[in-house]
């Protein structure tokens, strides 16, 4: 998730590293009755793990447990809840699970598609010619979540999904049926990695609490855990990637949302990357975003701020063997002063962790959560935005002549092409729209040998020339191609619509997932529940599916589609995947892991 995508987390304290685990927590307050019940009222650990997840944070937060965690944080009492439920999936039936070990053959083993980050599929053979026969195989629909923010790996015959209620699932591509599950005491947030942790195949994904988790990809069990936080502040977003015998980790942090809060000192934590033994996990070398934060100046409100501060890493790295080097985006400052690695595009050295250049796309921008929304209160930063994190994960291209050129793309509304033999040379950039604090470009691009396909995430607010959409773009100069502008087509009521989280009319309606190609295909899911398929010479729609409905799910669990944001739609073989389902900001909720393939075509 974006730095700035964090207020909700941020004012629920469920993004906060907890001073114990959940399991000490519960150990320490809860075992002493539920283990041992003392009377017929007080239910059994095994009677409450089959409780859902929200009846046991409603007891926790009100009802009558409420006045046993008073000395908690809500972000630790939501974690214990997240903790007695983890068991739920035992309820689906038999028929949800199946036997036998996964193949551990990739064929889809990173959120960037390869090493350059080019989210061009080149295992598939989904086409302009056959998308349109793309129907509905399975729907999976995952236990107590309302987001789908992770983007699963795929090997030969199986999808290994992760989800924030802290399980990691191995479904069978065939029948989605289950044939492992893992579980781990926080939620897990990145795209998962398949690779190699020495001579086992391995799943690499990043938890709420700044864990990686090396997991067997053959049998679900744990083969290590090592925490990469470098603040308590400090978050994983951005998916592992390995490269060699190493794992390179972004690091985000959430300090941009704790400054809401009136006495908290903003800001102390900064973004970074850290490079580990796929192995082991030991941690090889950090490479930090800004240096240490020092005392500033207090605010008016007498609360003693720091800086600098920020410069998170949310984008998955792109991998430069050629040059030794590794390419992550980084977005703003969370408090004054704002410096020169902020909203910039930064090249570190893949053996030690040294930054090599860097290119700024906005200077100056220092921006947290307590700037703007109803006023900005004592926190914001002097500088006051304009929050133009680079989100969109760089891509390593070649333009018609044969050169490497990297493309990346801003919240800003701006794409740029620069040069990696120049130390990041701007090479042409190319503003689509005016991007804002959730616009321009959000979770990622795509590229092919010849274009790159830019999802626009313009918020439908009243504004200066919204241009929410998809664009082609010349990777020689950067002109346009095609667009594709997204329409709403009806009228909302309000932002959320009735009382439904699902409203017939979708308030948001633009690209912010990630894109991806297919083929001759590009595929880009909208904020208003709908998939799409593009022809990728033209921009003609080729196919669309409303994912925004119930589904009948092959694991037993009430399954509903909503907003598709972040991992986006990807191909892989003659399947079609989309997660379904993004809760943040007044979008639209979902569960639902949907997997199409394309349809025999029908005898004349």
């Amino acid at each position: 998730m974006k730095t700035t995508a964090l207020l909700a987390l941020a004012v629920l304290g469920a993004a906060e590293a907890p001073a114990a685990t959940p399991s000490e927590h519960y150990a320490q307050w809860c075992a002493v009755c539920h283990d041992k019940p003392p009377d017929a009222k007080t239910p059994h650990i095994d009677a409450i793990r089959r409780m859902s997840g929200v009846r046991i944070r409603h007891a926790l937060l009100r009802g009558q447990m409420a006045q046993y965690v008073g000395d908690m944080s809500r972000g630790q009492v939501g974690n214990l809840a997240d903790y007695l439920a983890r068991d739920q999936e035992t309820l689906m039936p038999p028929s949800a699970y199946c036997e036998g070990e996964p193949s551990t053959a990739p064929a889809m083993d990173r959120w960037g598609l390869d090493a350059a980050n080019s989210r061009w599929q080149r295992q598939t053979s989904v086409n302009a010619a056959n998308v349109g026969r793309l129907q509905l195989k399975w729907a999976f629909a995952a236990p107590n979540v309302s987001t789908m923010r992770s983007m699963p790996a795929v090997s030969a015959d199986t999808i290994f999904l992760a989800t924030l209620a802290g399980r990691m699932f191995a479904l069978d591509r065939q029948s989605g049926c289950i044939r492992w599950t893992y579980r781990a005491e926080q939620p897990l947030r990145t795209a998962v990695s398949l690779g190699k942790a020495g001579e086992r195949a391995a799943l690499f994904v990043g938890d709420q609490g700044s864990a990686i988790h090396a997991v067997d990809a053959a049998t679900g069990e744990l083969i290590w855990q090592r925490t990469v936080a470098l603040f308590d502040a400090s978050m994983t977003t951005g998916a592992p990637v390995q490269h060699g015998d190493k794992l390179f980790v972004p690091i985000s942090a959430f300090g941009v949302a704790l400054a809401m809060q009136p006495n908290y000192e903003c800001c102390k934590s900064h973004g970074g990357v850290r490079a580990l033994d796929a192995a082991t996990g030991e941690i090889l070398w950090t490479a930090h975003m800004t240096e240490d934060a020092k005392p500033t100046y207090k605010n008016k409100l007498g609360v003693q701020m720091w800086g600098p501060s920020g410069a998170a890493v949310w984008t998955t790295p792109a991998i430069d063997a050629k040059r030794g080097v590794l390419y992550v985006g980084t977005g703003e400052n969370t408090s004054s002063p704002a410096t020169d690695l902020s909203d910039a595009i930064v090249a570190i050295a893949l053996e030690t962790g040294e930054i090599k250049w860097h290119f700024q796309g906005t200077a100056g921008d220092a921006f947290n959560m307590a700037c703007g929304g109803r006023g900005r209160s004592a926190s914001c930063p002097k500088e006051d935005g304009p929050d133009f994190d680079f989100g969109a994960s760089v891509i390593i291209a070649k333009n018609a002549a044969g050169k490497d050129v990297l493309l990346a793309g801003q919240k800003s509304g701006d794409v740029y092409a620069l040069d990696p033999d120049n130390e990041g040379a701007l090479v042409w950039q190319r503003r689509i729209g005016p991007g804002s604090v959730l616009g321009g470009v959000h979770w990622g691009i795509a590229a092919d040998a010849t274009q790159v396909y830019v999802p626009i995430a313009d918020p439908p607010f009243v504004g200066a020339n919204r241009r929410p959409g998809v664009w082609a773009l010349n990777i020689d100069d950067g002109k346009d191609v095609w667009s594709h502008a997204a329409e709403r087509g009806c009228i909302p009521q309000g932002r959320r619509g009735a009382a439904t989280p699902w409203p017939d009319c979708s308030f948001r309606y633009a690209f912010s997932a990630a894109a991806s190609v297919a083929g001759d295909v590009v595929l880009a899911g909208a904020l208003d529940g709908r998939a799409f398929a593009f022809e990728r010479s033209s921009g003609k729609v080729l196919w669309e599916y409303a994912t925004k409905r119930a589904f009948n799910s092959v694991n037993g669990v009430d399954g509903h589609g909503g907003a598709i944001d972040s991992p986006g739609m990807v191909a892989v073989g003659t399947q079609v995947i989309v997660p379904s389902g993004y809760d943040m900001f007044g979008q639209m909720p979902g569960n639902v892991l949907l997997v199409f393939e394309i349809a025999e075509e029908a005898e004349s």
